[in-house]
């Protein structure tokens, strides 16, 4: 017999397929203008390639800018940032010569640059990003006079195959959240967010002291409004995320809990008290037919925002789909209850 809490979990799964699988595009698009932002503290081994990726925009350049913000680089970066920029009409460069106490992260950067913006859209990555070419293009597809915000995917390049499904399902998460009307969060290294409404929202000022999570939580001030929130699968961002700083990011990724709204922290202690409960409904009292229709509603969920993604499905994706649970559980309890470290 089905037990009752598999059956609510695996139509939870199902909800949030139909999720995944929302179309946010508008049928008439606009060619619209974007400031791409971009805040850069030492990144000099980075900057060769979001430099060749700025280079292929391909984008009417009246209609772009790019704003570079160097947060008190103790690298090359700097120097490097000025050459690009100087042969560039339509880029800038922006100097913050010590780390602002009162902005935590990288927001005081982000703000400056936010605050010489002159286009209708503010465009944020990351200075280990590559954007492809048809990335603003490809903003139009979904952005309509109400959109506020558009989310996209950002997924790291160079990882393993598990470190990659973990991301796809990240992307599964705010593609099927945003697309229910209720935005959970969204990667920094490709988001749109309109200049008005980042206005209207004060920026950062009401959530300075967070040295990480400023995407989120901006996502959570803006989804307050009455501005649609637009999801994007068509274009991925990729970056590159180094080794040594590859456990500290997984316990910032999976550590928000606290900047997550109530109705978000209950939703995570029912998932965890599902997952405590699950191996004992199944290795325990072998209640196979509950396990084979969690399988089967996780791998319509899995498959759901591969489809949605156009990426590729690979055999190794099964076992993940039992592992990827547990790995979330431990990075969660390490990044709330441990301590991380931001990029020096």
């Amino acid at each position: 017999m089905i037990d009752i809490f598999f059956l609510i979990f695996s139509i939870f799964l199902l909800i949030l397929s139909f999720g995944i699988l929302r179309s946010f595009k508008v049928k008439n698009p606009k060619m619209r203008s974007y400031s791409i932002l971009i805040a850069c503290r030492n990144e000099e081994q980075n900057l060769h390639f979001l430099f060749s990726a700025l280079d292929k925009i391909e984008y009417p350049k009246k209609l772009f800018e790019v704003i570079i913000v160097d947060d008190a680089s103790t690298d090359n970066s700097l120097k490097m940032i000025k050459n690009f920029c100087k042969n560039h009409k339509n880029f800038h460069v922006l100097n913050l010569t010590k780390k602002d106490s009162e902005y935590k992260g990288k927001k005081a950067a982000l703000k400056k640059a936010a605050e010489i913006a002159k286009h209708e859209f503010l465009v944020l990555t990351d200075a280990d990003c590559s954007p492809p070419s048809n990335w603003l293009t490809s903003f139009n597809e979904y952005i309509s006079e109400e959109t506020g915000m558009v989310v996209g995917f950002s997924p790291e390049i160079g990882i393993s195959k598990f470190r990659y499904f973990t991301q796809i399902i990240s992307s599964a998460i705010y593609s099927s959240t945003i697309g229910l009307g209720i935005p959970f969060s969204c990667a920094g290294g490709n988001i749109a967010i309109r200049k008005s409404v980042f206005e209207e929202v004060s920026g950062y000022d009401k959530i300075k002291h967070y040295t990480s999570g400023d995407d989120k939580l901006l996502l959570k001030i803006i989804s307050k409004r009455k501005y649609k929130i637009a999801y994007n699968p068509d274009v991925k961002v990729p970056s590159i995320t180094e080794k040594k700083e590859s456990y500290d990011q997984q316990k910032r990724r999976y550590g928000k809990f606290a900047m997550s709204s109530v109705f978000y922290q209950i939703v995570s202690i029912l998932i965890l008290l599902f997952y405590i409960y699950f191996p004992y409904k199944i290795m325990v009292l072998g209640n196979w037919e509950s396990f084979v229709l969690y399988f089967i509603s996780s791998l319509i969920f899995v498959s759901s925002t591969i489809f949605k993604h156009k990426e590729k499905f690979s055999i190794l994706y099964i076992p993940f789909i039992l592992i990827y649970p547990y790995y979330g559980i431990v990075f969660s309890f390490l990044g709330i209850f441990g301590k991380w470290q931001w990029k020096i």
